[in-house]
């Protein structure tokens, strides 16, 4: 089965990750702005309802003073208390200036007894300009408000008391609407707005369209309608608005926006099909690298194109390339080296006892010798050589048990002198100087195995003896740097051309045509065992200089520190 490939998993990635989302937070917004229209249009009528409802309780106030001073005046009370119930003329005058004094608000008062019986009525004629003393005892009346002038009014009933709280009777008013409140009042608030009232009979007033149901806000959707309902005066507002041409302006909004997102989302979806061609280009170079590196073509590299990641990828990947081929090439020098290990451990008892026999052998001739024989400095030359090359035999089998001795403390100053005497006669047959040994800070006291590290030195001391000529100069120096302890062996001997100090040290490769190529590999390997590292810096015609760092000895870092 054929798999997708990276630059369609980028692909698909994207439109999932990012295309699909966009587009879905588009139809979200747009049905966000939409109900952000009408909720801002809901806010305002809102607003506007709350402002007519503070208004009409404001002026319902006015309107409670007005019928308390119709019901609880003394004339009314003393008047319903008697029996029967009769009004004289100075009263019926008052009750009649009393009434044109509110008639404007309320068009209506009819005062009833405690028997239901109507005693004494006002109305506004509706003929004249201002009212008129509509009928007393006698029966007497004026015209009454016709039906539609009725229906503008909100009837309300109070019970009239006497002082001590009986109920003498009942007074029947009419308010006037418009006495309460404005009936254009959310129409200067929210412009296209409709306003209706209502009490427990049905409709007061509505300014809306016969096709517009307020009293059931839920069979017009395309309204906003809200409702308040009110204790005083008791009454129903509604408040309405159309929400096409409120919402429209945010639909459009919404729309425009729907439509640059989309488009940017296709720009980016172009975009990214372009330059995940480019990504998938370098990253599919990289792959046919790292299958021909696997195949064994650790040359292989991959070209770096830039900085960014991939740039560093493929940086990345060309320096572990470097790197496997490297250690591959170490591995192969440590197994030679181990077999060279292996080849002395097993060819250095028989050296020895050999070279023991011959040493035995050159010192009873020396003794042997008169004291002024010619042969004399020549067996003594002789024995050092043995000598030497015993020490280089105990060397190889030190190596090959590196690791297996008991770590001791040793103090390198003693040791060092020690190699560079056994190191003299190497440097007087080149004509060259060893100078003494410079201590820097003492003592220089490391944990190890005093002959493998003998035998260290003695193979660098021996290496730069030969790189010297006639009147060229050695020195060794040892300084202290915090819990390291560095031996610093140079000369001004001709130097390692800079094509072969990288193969300098590797096992069996020599600058010299009879070396044997084990000299430094040997130091190497002891000073890695001893914790420490090696390292050669050198010049063509200026010398060489080599740096063994070691650990400072536990023993002697605990003493520094209790002091």
């Amino acid at each position: 089965m054929k798999t997708a490939s990276l630059r369609s998993k980028f692909l698909l990635i994207l439109v999932l990750g990012a295309v699909l989302p966009l587009a879905i937070v588009g139809w979200w917004l747009t049905g966000m702005a939409v109900r952000s229209g009408r909720a801002l249009l809901r806010g305002q009528l809102e607003a506007a309802l709350g402002g007519i409802a503070s208004d009409a309780r404001d002026k319902w106030t006015l309107r409670e003073g007005e019928l308390q001073l119709l019901a609880s005046n003394s004339v009314v009370r003393t008047a319903l208390a008697a029996t029967p119930a009769r009004l004289a003329m100075p009263d019926s005058e008052y009750l009649r200036q009393l009434f044109a004094a509110v008639h404007n608000a309320i068009p209506s008062v009819s005062y009833v007894d405690g028997s239901g019986r109507e005693r004494w009525s006002f109305h506004e004629v509706e003929t004249a300009g201002s009212p008129d003393s509509a009928r007393g005892l006698s029966g007497s009346a004026g015209r009454s408000l016709s039906p539609s002038a009725q229906s503008r009014t909100l009837p309300i009933e109070m019970p009239v008391r006497s002082e001590d709280g009986r109920v003498l009777g009942t007074l029947r008013t009419r308010v006037r609407l418009s006495a309460v409140l404005a009936s254009d009042s959310g129409q200067h608030l929210v412009p296209g707005a409709v306003f209706a009232v209502f009490d427990a009979r049905g409709t007061l007033f509505s300014s809306a369209p016969d096709s517009l149901d307020l009293a059931t806000p839920a069979a017009h959707p395309g309204w906003e309608i809200v409702t308040r309902s009110l204790a005083s005066p008791p009454l129903r507002l509604v408040l309405a608005a159309a929400s096409a041409p409120f919402v429209r302006p945010f639909e459009r909004a919404a729309g425009l926006g729907l439509g640059v997102l989309l488009g940017v989302a296709l720009i980016a979806l172009m975009v990214s099909t372009i330059l995940t061609g480019r990504v998938t280009r370098s990253l599919g170079r990289m792959a046919v690298a790292a299958e021909a590196v696997a195949a064994g073509d650790l040359k292989r590299r991959v070209e770096v194109s830039g900085h960014d990641e991939i740039g560093r990828l493929a940086e990345a990947f060309n320096a572990m390339t470097e790197s496997l081929r490297r250690t591959l090439a170490e591995l192969s020098q440590q197994r030679a080296l181990a077999a060279v290990g292996e080849f002395a451990a097993s060819l250095s008892h028989e050296v020895r006892n050999s070279l023991t026999a011959i040493r035995i052998d050159l010192q009873h001739a020396v003794r042997q010798l008169p004291g002024e024989s010619a042969a004399t400095p020549l067996v003594t030359r002789t024995l050092d050589t043995v000598r030497r090359l015993d020490s280089t035999v105990t060397g190889a089998l030190r190596v090959a048990r590196s690791g297996q001795n008991p770590m001791v403390c040793v103090d390198l100053a003693p040791l060092l002198r020690r190699a560079m005497e056994s190191a003299e006669p190497s440097f007087v047959a080149s004509e060259a100087t060893l100078e003494p040994l410079a201590l820097e800070s003492e003592p220089a006291e490391v944990d190890g195995d005093a002959g493998a590290l003998e035998q260290l030195f003695l193979n660098l001391l021996l290496n730069a003896a030969q790189a010297l000529s006639a009147g060229g100069h050695a020195r060794v120096a040892v300084r202290s740097a915090d819990d390291r302890v560095v031996v610093r062996i140079s000369d001004n001997g001709s130097g390692v051309e800079s094509r072969d100090l990288a193969e300098v040290g590797t096992v069996l490769h020599s600058t010299k045509s009879d070396g044997t190529g084990l000299g430094l590999p040997i130091a190497r390997r002891i000073a890695g065992a001893h914790g420490g590292d090696l390292q050669i810096e050198s010049v063509v015609g200026e010398g060489t200089t080599v740096l063994v760092t070691l650990p400072v000895s536990r023993q002697s870092s605990e003493l520094r520190a209790d002091g």
